[in-house]
């Protein structure tokens, strides 16, 4: 567990997956002003299902930062499965949901929880991390030393949602 001024930051376990899960909810409402309930029917259990086969099969790891014991952000990270993990033997990981609470932020919360997945991700043998970033959260990872890749990608026509 890590202690920042604002903030207790920690692994939250299987049993607590809501957790993250509920904030990822807030955190789509406030980058996409659309409710994910609507968007992606289904998605909660998902989003447990995917999480929880991952840590249990040791995967992925989620935590929280946590002020006065309420829940105020999240951070996610996996391990990618693909062509490099499977053929080269060259492991990555993923990271995903690091979003803090409007009231917690510019507080190094965000920073402290990318932290973390990186740690677990070098524990893991991981040669590299990746994640895809808003432009708010733009700064914070690249003072973690993450720097825009070489990737590219096509976007297909989005389906429609109910």
């Amino acid at each position: 567990m890590r202690d920042i001024a604002a903030a207790k930051i920690r692994p939250l376990s299987i049993a607590e997956i809501s957790i993250a899960r509920d904030i990822r909810h807030t955190m789509i409402g406030e980058l996409d002003g659309r409710d994910a309930d609507e968007m992606y029917p289904g998605w909660r259990e998902r989003y447990a299902a995917f999480y929880s086969s991952k840590m249990t099969q040791g995967q992925a790891a989620l935590f929280v930062a946590e002020a006065d014991g309420e829940p105020v952000g999240v951070a996610a990270v996996y391990l990618l499965k693909n062509h490099r993990s499977d053929i080269f033997a060259r492991q990555s990981a993923y990271v995903s949901n690091v979003w803090v609470e409007p009231a917690h932020r510019r507080k190094g919360i965000a920073a402290a929880l990318t932290r973390m997945t990186i740690d677990w991700a070098r524990s893991k043998g991981c040669e590299v991390v990746r994640l895809r970033s808003s432009q708010m959260g733009r700064p914070v990872y690249a003072s973690l030393g993450f720097e825009p890749s070489d990737e590219m990608e096509l976007r297909m026509e989005e389906p429609e949602h109910p």
